[in-house]
C-alpha cells in the first residue's frame, strides 16, 4: 500500500511511490543519522506504531489548503518531538496547522505519549489561524495547543512562556522570504532551554538555497552544538540542537 501524500505535498512523480514499511524504514535512517549526527539521543521502541496510531486521526482531521510536507517529512517531525518530548514549543509561521500538528501531536495530541505545558503557533494570516484552530480541534488536540495571530519576530512578547525546549521555524515574508530564518531564531535565541531543539523547515528548496545559504552557521554562532540538515523532500528540514550552558531564560 502506498502512503498518500498530504495534499499540495511534493509527489514523487519521477519515481515510484514507497511503500508505508519502506517510509518507516528511511524515515528510522534518518533519525538514526540524527542521533550519529548528535542532535536526538536514541529512540525508543515502538516508534512508528505510535505514528501509524496518530496517521489517520490527522489525515481525517487537518484541512490543508495548500502546503509541502510529504509522509516522510511528517513522519521525521513525529519522531523528533516523541524523541525529544517538548514541554513547550514554538511554531513561527504556522499557517494552516500542518507541521505544528505532527511536532506537537506526541505532546499535545489526540494519542499523546506525554503531556506537555503548551504549544504554540504563530502566524500573521488570519484565515489560516482560522483552519489551524480547526484543525487542532477537530483532531481532538488538548487546550494546551493554541494558535495566536503575531509577528513571529516579537519573541519578547512569548518570553514569559518560555524556556522553548523546541521551535520551529517556516515563515515566507514578502519580500525577504526565507531570509530571516537565522535572525528570527536570534530573536528567540534567549529563552531557548538548555539542549532546546530549533527545525528550521524548506532549507534544501532550491528556490532558497540563497535565503538560507549560512543559516547552520549562524546558529552554531548564535550557541547551537550540533545540526544536520535532512532530504525529506525537496523542501527539507534541518534539526539543530542548542548547547547545554543555559542562554539567558528563565529558570
Amino acid at each position: 500500500m502506498a502512503d498518500p501524500a498530504v495534499p499540495g505535498a511534493v509527489a514523487d512523480r519521477a519515481r515510484p511511490q514507497l511503500t508505508i514499511a519502506q517510509t518507516d524504514l528511511l524515515a528510522q535512517r534518518m533519525v538514526e543519522h540524527c542521533v550519529r549526527a548528535g542532535v536526538l539521543p536514541t529512540a525508543p521502541e515502538g516508534l512508528w506504531e505510535g505514528y501509524h496510531r496518530l496517521r489517520p486521526l490527522l489525515y481525517d482531521a487537518f484541512e490543508i489548503p495548500d502546503t509541502h510536507l510529504t509522509p516522510l517529512a511528517a513522519r521525521l517531525l513525529y519522531a523528533v518531538a516523541t524523541i525529544h518530548r517538548p514541554q513547550r514549543v514554538a511554531v513561527l509561521g504556522c499557517y494552516a496547522g500542518n507541521l505544528l500538528g505532527w511536532v506537537t501531536a506526541p505532546g499535545f495530541g489526540p494519542t499523546a505519549s506525554y503531556q506537555g505545558t503548551h504549544a504554540v503557533g504563530l502566524d500573521v494570516d488570519a484565515d489560516a489561524l482560522v483552519t489551524a484552530e480547526g484543525n487542532l480541534r477537530r483532531a481532538g488536540f488538548g487546550p494546551a495547543a493554541v494558535v495566536v495571530r503575531a509577528d513571529a519576530y516579537a519573541a519578547a512578547d512569548f518570553a514569559h512562556l518560555g524556556p522553548w525546549d523546541l521551535v520551529l521555524v517556516d515563515i515566507d515574508e514578502p519580500g525577504a522570504r526565507k531570509a530571516g530564518y537565522a535572525r528570527l531564531v536570534e530573536r528567540w535565541a534567549p529563552n531557548l532551554a538548555p539542549g532546546a531543539l530549533v527545525l528550521a523547515h524548506d532549507v534544501r528548496h532550491p528556490v532558497f538555497q540563497w535565503d538560507l545559504r549560512d543559516y547552520a552557521a549562524r546558529l552554531l554562532d548564535l550557541g547551537a552544538e550540533a545540526s544536520t540538515s535532512l532530504p525529506v523532500d525537496v523542501c527539507g528540514i534541518e534539526i539543530t540542537r542548542w548547547g547545554t550552558a543555559p542562554t539567558g531564560a528563565r529558570p
